[in-house]
């Protein structure tokens, strides 16, 4: 049985033209100021603002889908099989690595991934 190895990130959607310089930088000095978090550069884009939470990390996104993302421990062919509703279909690299986001029961969408490189990682310890 596929096991979770941990959260991604999760992602929330907030209203267009929420993204401005001032409200990132009233919400970095805020957050980064009580619990640590920095914006994460290189995922930066006008609509959105990924800051790192440990390992983990939020994204805040005027475009994107809002939905937490767990890392797993095995392929996704045998979760993606007993997906009840999915709101995007699987798809895979040539590893069998890749993610699909699906929604049951909970007020947000689940974004599964596995990618080898985060498996081995889990595992290890």
């Amino acid at each position: 049985m596929p096991l979770s190895s941990g959260l991604s990130h999760v992602t929330m959607n907030v209203p267009e033209g929420t993204l401005t310089e001032e409200y990132r930088a009233r919400l970095l000095e805020f957050y980064g100021r009580m619990l640590g978090w920095r914006e994460m550069e290189s995922l930066r884009l006008p609509d959105r603002l990924t800051v790192a939470v440990g390992s983990s990390s939020i994204s805040a996104s005027e475009s994107g889908p809002t939905a937490w993302c767990l890392t797993v421990t095995s392929t996704l062919a045998s979760l993606s099989a007993r997906r009840r509703s999915s709101s995007e279909p699987l798809s895979t690299n040539d590893k069998g690595e890749g993610s699909f986001r699906f929604r049951y029961l909970l007020p947000m969408a689940v974004e599964v991934q596995f990618y080898a490189e985060l498996s081995e990682r889990a595992s290890s310890g």
